[in-house]
């Protein structure tokens, strides 16, 4: 069960005794641990901070009242549960790339009694990927940690693709509306390129709709365009160029859902059609002040 405090923080413990555990996820379960003991050799309360590198990064601070060894074993017996961790994230990841976030939960184990969890604060973290963490951890059984044991958990949910994006979109929506331009047929037409300008995306409307309709459109594309990197990562599989366009019709409702009828592509290998409709209607754009209809060409270079 997972219970919300709000307004509750986090007892960090400045004891006597310290234990570092460093773990990779393709090694769960082995840790490398420092220890020491400063002046008066006490040995009652603690902390441990647990690194996992790649997707998922965790650490357990000790609360009041619990005895280093006590944290020392609920660290580990959290860490035992990573790989279902990290299997929530990845599961959320293959459809929504672009989720990052953080989560701090309070563990509490009591004689008699299931794990308790009680978030403390989120940033990010979709209720999705909190349900099934929490279903995770209050499943798990620490047959190790003597009772009653409690620990504040800090996990931070990062990937690549998520970090990249959210660089890009700090300076997308200022180059979206700098590019809105008239093009030689007299339609309103904007450009946006990735950083690494594997994919460039163009949109054209009507010269009767204002530039603020370009402008939608295109802050759509900046800020979904990691579906479009996964389709022209399919499309160089078995050693075929990604090299082409893709061009579609996209009409966007006043709830800014988008219907999409496919055009021209030249992209050559066969998944570009399917990916590249899914990628489209997974656009996170946002609702016009009326419905509006563009023409899209989204390049996938070599």
């Amino acid at each position: 069960m997972l219970k919300k405090r709000p307004g509750s923080s986090t007892h960090y413990v400045c004891g006597s005794f310290r234990l570092l555990f460093g773990l990779a996820l393709g090694t769960l379960g082995t840790y490398a641990s420092a220890a020491q003991a400063q002046a008066g050799g006490d040995m009652g309360q603690g902390e441990a901070s647990i690194a996992v590198r790649s997707d998922v990064k965790l650490s357990v601070k000790g609360t009041g009242g619990t005895p280093s060894e006590r944290l020392v074993k609920l660290g580990q017996g959290v860490s035992d549960q990573l790989g279902e961790i990290r299997g929530c994230y990845r599961k959320l990841v293959a459809t929504a790339p672009e989720v990052s976030g953080t989560l701090k939960m309070r563990l509490s184990l009591e004689n008699g009694k299931a794990p308790l969890l009680e978030q403390v604060n989120q940033t990010g973290a979709p209720e999705p990927l909190i349900g099934c963490v929490t279903q995770v951890l209050t499943r798990a059984k620490y047959p190790d940690v003597a009772r009653p044991a409690a620990a504040v958990l800090s996990l931070e949910f990062d990937n690549s693709r998520a970090r990249g994006q959210s660089q890009m979109v700090e300076r997308s929506n200022e180059l979206a509306r700098v590019q809105v331009t008239t093009n030689a047929a007299g339609q309103r037409e904007a450009s946006w390129s990735t950083n690494a300008h594997e994919i460039r995306f163009t949109a054209e409307t009507d010269a009767a709709l204002p530039e603020s309709a370009v402008q939608l459109i295109m802050q759509g594309f900046t800020r979904g365009y990691a579906a479009f990197l996964d389709c022209r990562r399919k499309c160089e599989q078995g050693g075929v160029s990604p090299e082409g366009d893709i061009e579609a019709k996209l009409m966007l409702d006043a709830k800014g859902q988008a219907k999409v009828s496919l055009g021209s592509i030249t992209v050559a290998h066969k998944r570009a059609p399917g990916c590249a409709e899914h990628a489209l209607k997974r656009v996170p754009f946002e609702r016009p002040s009326s419905p509006l209809q563009a023409q899209v060409r989204i390049h996938f270079a070599p």
